[in-house]
């Protein structure tokens, strides 16, 4: 369409610009005809009409000639040499026709005032000579009626050729305009069926600076379980966000003219769900930002099967795929915050002659009590629970003190012998416990997650020589 819209356009201009082009070509054209009409024809004629006069007054003046009339003929026939000159230059006929007249003009004038005035030669001289004046001045007369006959068709002509280009250069543009009506009649039907599949099939919505949403697609009301009235004028931090830490920091990297990215999870009727989120800064006209727009697509299964990717499928806890990374998040949070943590690693003990005692089954459903217990204890946001293979588990958990600490892994190594599971093939003890190899960090430096590890990892090891028992050390003894 915007092809044929410009071929069209185009072609009304090029008919604008004929007509300019045009006008002034005829307009020219009436000019200079009319200019020669006047110049030549009109000249002559008037002249000749002096001559005529001239000449007369020139044969009453010499009836008696006084030294007055002498000069008076003098002064008219110097008038009349200059009129028989410019006659001369501007008569458009045979040039032999005004040389007859200048002939016949001298003959008389020096019969009338040398010779017998009154006899017959003078007499037909004078007569000789009107007439020869009178045919020049019908053919400057006839000469004048041609150029304007002539400017008149041409008037005639050149008005019907701009008036037909004109009509022309409506109808076209008459026509542009209705298939330029049309286009955009159809451009805003698209323009509507298209707004209407995105509010049907996609999850968007428009927030403004404040932050507050104004418009949202039904598709995106449908999916929170939200009518779209109750959605709009609330805030985008509400309805999306309830990690105050993560809206933090997508507010801050979108005012600063970036597109963010994450993942967040909302409520969706009386199920969590999980949206991939995409928020654009939107510019106006002249470049400013107007504004947010926040596209979202379901990962609820993806997030799903990453769950399942990154959990023991017989606990229910965190397996060691992400341990590494948590740990290392943690560490850094943990210094940019100063809030201390504790790193702690335990094992069960003598749990393979659990297995040869009780069997295999009953060994799984020790660590799932195990699981559960320790799940239970550790269940705040900041807690971490893995399981990181067979019968050895990791936990991360906050803790304002070295001594606080010491006391919580207390507290759980106690609590798993406290559940009284039998254990006759265990030579500490007669239940079920566990050994524990601890590393409290204080939350001054951001340490490497292997090197906390290992370290932990080298306190399980301590404890497992006593077996039943916590061994801990704070990251200063690590420095030290």
């Amino acid at each position: 369409m915007e092809k044929h819209f410009k071929f069209q356009f185009s072609i009304v201009i090029f008919l604008m610009i004929l007509i300019g082009c045009s006008s002034i070509f005829f307009l020219s054209n009436i000019y200079v005809t009319t200019k020669n009409m006047y110049e030549h024809p009109y000249t002559v004629s008037n002249k000749l009409k002096e001559i005529k006069i001239l000449v007369h007054q020139i044969n009453l003046d010499s009836v008696s000639i006084t030294a007055r009339e002498v000069a008076a003929i003098g002064k008219k026939d110097g008038l009349n040499r200059k009129a028989l000159h410019i006659i001369q230059a501007r008569y458009l006929g045979d040039k032999a026709d005004v040389e007859t007249v200048e002939r016949l003009y001298d003959k008389w004038l020096t019969d009338r005032l040398y010779d017998d005035i009154g006899d017959q030669d003078e007499k037909e001289l004078f007569e000789q000579l009107l007439q020869a004046i009178a045919v020049l001045s019908d053919f400057a007369d006839n000469k004048a009626a041609e150029l304007y006959n002539s400017a008149k068709s041409d008037v005639i002509f050149y008005a019907s050729c701009i008036g037909l280009t004109l009509l022309f250069a409506s109808i076209s543009s008459i026509i542009l305009l209705l298939k330029t009506l049309n286009g955009l009649r159809a451009m805003t039907d698209d323009s509507k069926q298209y707004r209407h599949i995105i509010d049907q099939n996609v999850m968007i919505t428009a927030i403004g600076d404040d932050g507050i949403i104004f418009d949202i697609s039904n598709e995106l009301s449908r999916y929170l379980s939200v009518a779209k009235k109750d959605l709009l004028g609330n805030s985008l931090k509400n309805v999306f966000f309830s990690d105050d830490d993560q809206f933090k920091e997508m507010w801050q990297q979108v005012k600063s003219g970036a597109t963010w990215h994450g993942d967040v999870q909302v409520v969706a009727g009386q199920d969590a769900q999980w949206l991939g989120v995409d928020v654009l800064p939107m510019q106006s006209g002249n470049y400013r930002y107007s504004g947010f727009r926040l596209l979202a697509q379901d990962i609820t299964s993806r997030k799903s099967l990453e769950k399942i990717s990154i959990t023991d499928t017989l606990t229910g806890l965190l397996n060691r795929r992400t341990l590494t990374e948590i740990i290392e998040r943690t560490s850094k949070l943990s210094s940019r915050n100063n809030t201390p943590i504790t790193i702690g690693i335990f094992d069960v003990d003598y749990f393979k002659q659990y297995n040869d005692t009780y069997g295999h089954m009953a060994g799984d459903k020790v660590l799932t009590r195990l699981a559960s217990l320790i799940s239970k204890m550790l269940a705040r946001p900041d807690d971490y629970v893995f399981r990181i293979g067979g019968e050895e588990f990791c936990f991360i958990f906050n803790s304002k003190t070295l001594d606080d600490s010491k006391v919580y892994l207390e507290k759980i190594r106690t609590s798993v012998r406290d559940m009284c599971i039998k254990h006759e093939g265990s030579t500490v003890d007669e239940y079920v416990t566990i050994s524990i190899g601890a590393l409290f960090l204080d939350g001054n430096n951001v340490v490497d997650s292997t090197v906390l590890l290992s370290v932990a990892d080298d306190n399980l090891y301590r404890a497992k020589e006593k077996r039943n028992c916590t061994v801990q050390t704070e990251h200063s003894a690590i420095m030290d």
